[in-house]
């Protein structure tokens, strides 16, 4: 058998701001702490195999002493977010909207809330096609205005992924950056051309600011495209600063002062340096993801408590005019108003206060560059190759008959695990 292997002379990638990202990840004001995952791994992206027995598990709380009336939808999205042009009838059965009606009323907390929990897919909705997915849920009729908006991927296993993550080996690259090197295996596949027919998108972390949209491989031999070299490079960055709230009665890792102010709880975290010059130093983190959870309970979801959270940051002597803000899952990922430090001058310290729910937080400080609107955390936590990160993998394939991108692969592959 004669395989062919050749090189592909434009290859390309982008970190994409992807056009629908300000109403992928939506949060209204009075929705907290919002879980999406498949049921099983708390840690996961909710991904979810196509005609498996997986469930995916979305979990939101509103701060209130009522219940309100809820209700969901699922919309199926191309590889880029746009919306499908298929109907909805042809990407699932059951009802279009339907009603959030599993919910429960918080236990013994100073700050109450109502737990709601979706599950897809249930009886009333069945997933037909793999793809891009948003799950939006509205109060009442007023779905024109989402409390809440989460993407969530269905998959197909018709590719074979295979990779590792490697130190980044070009120049000008090498040094403190992650590359991570793949390959494709399509044959279970009728394509024609793989070039235009199948695309690629690496994420770090769960992060969005900075996932790589890979258009093209770097080599192609038979029913299989390698992807390597620098279209797939990512910083290193740190492990993930942590501090542990399980527990209200006594002080847990990073937090140096727990006080009842009636009627709420403030926790003071230990004030946080700057790590941008210290050599790497590992330790254990959930790669910016957190988990609530109250030692003291039996139903960490009801029983967990509201605490504001006093974030305390000692700039470098740096001069900038950028804007720092508290980052990880905690925040969605994303730099709002509501997660900015805010310097003050009286103690020269940035400050911000979060409310959270009760659990064990992963978090690092952001740098936004006021024109250029990216987001840097190497400036105020620096970056080595030996970080521990996962890069989740997903692979699209649309032939030129189809009519929406199938998503043909998912995998996750770790920086340190082999």
């Amino acid at each position: 058998m004669i395989t062919l292997f050749f090189l592909v002379c434009s290859s390309s990638s982008k970190a994409q701001q992807l056009q629908t990202d300000k109403d992928l990840y939506f949060t209204g004001k009075e929705i907290h702490t919002v879980l999406f995952f498949t049921e099983g791994w708390e840690f996961s992206l909710p991904v979810l195999q196509l005609g498996s027995s997986q469930h995916l598990v979305c979990k939101f709380d509103h701060l209130s002493r009522e219940a309100r009336n809820y209700h969901y939808t699922i919309a199926q999205c191309d590889a880029e977010w746009n919306p499908s042009r298929l109907a909805t009838s042809e990407y699932m059965e059951g009802f279009q909207e339907n009603s959030v009606n599993d919910y429960a009323f918080s236990i013994n907390t100073t700050i109450p809330f109502v737990n709601y929990r979706i599950i897809l897919p249930n009886d009333q909705v069945k997933i037909l096609l793999s793809g891009n997915y948003l799950l939006k849920v509205w109060e009442d009729g007023n779905k024109e205005n989402p409390v809440m908006i989460r993407p969530f991927y269905v998959t197909e296993t018709l590719a074979e992924l295979t990779g590792e993550v490697q130190k980044a080996s070009f120049e000008g690259y090498n040094g403190p950056s992650q590359q991570i090197a793949f390959a494709v295996n399509y044959q279970k596949l009728n394509v024609t051309d793989p070039l235009n027919e199948i695309r690629t998108v690496v994420m770090q972390n769960g992060r969005r600011d900075n996932l790589l949209f890979i258009t093209k491989p770097t080599f192609i031999r038979q029913n299989q495209l390698l992807y390597e070299g620098k279209n797939s490079l990512f910083k290193g960055g740190n492990e993930f600063r942590n501090f542990n709230a399980k527990n209200l009665q006594t002080n847990g890792m990073g937090i140096r002062a727990i006080e009842y102010q009636d009627p709420w709880y403030h926790l003071f975290l230990e004030k946080d340096l700057s790590a941008r010059t210290e050599i790497y130093s590992s330790r254990g983190d959930l790669n910016g993801n957190f988990l609530v959870k109250n030692d003291r309970v039996s139903d960490s979801d009801l029983e967990s408590d509201y605490v504001y959270v006093h974030f305390t940051l000692q700039p470098p002597d740096l001069v900038t005019n950028d804007l720092i803000y508290v980052f990880g899952a905690l925040t969605d990922w994303k730099c709002l108003p509501a997660n900015q430090m805010i310097y003050q001058p009286d103690t020269k310290l940035y400050e911000a206060t979060l409310l959270l729910k009760q659990g064990f937080y992963d978090y690092q400080y952001a740098l936004v560059d006021t024109e250029k609107k990216s987001v840097d955390v190497t400036f105020l936590e620096g970056s080595h190759v030996e970080t521990e990160n996962d890069y989740h993998l997903f692979v699209y394939y649309r032939g030129f008959s189809s009519r929406y991108d199938r998503l043909i692969g998912y995998r996750v592959i770790n920086s340190v695990k082999r």
